[in-house]
């Protein structure tokens, strides 16, 4: 079943805005049977995502998230 990126992407948008808010972006959109997979950015990380539409599951794994430093400098 083939479908457009711009039903993907709209199918994805929901979840993602609802699991990590509005100001998160998907960078790229794949489509693997029932699951829709990819990259998305939100301030601070970048995470795979895995929406199942079968089950209407999302699931995401952070790749790279900045933190800040928890240490004070040596004198």
């Amino acid at each position: 079943m083939l479908r457009s990126i711009d039903a993907l992407r709209q199918a994805v948008s929901g979840p993602l805005e609802d699991r990590c808010g509005p100001t998160a972006r998907t960078l790229t959109v794949e489509l693997h049977g029932a699951e829709v997979r990819g990259l998305a950015i939100s301030p601070g990380r970048v995470f795979r995502y895995v929406f199942d539409s079968r089950r209407k599951r999302f699931r995401t794994v952070d790749v790279l998230k900045l933190t800040k430093a928890t240490r004070k400098p040596a004198a």
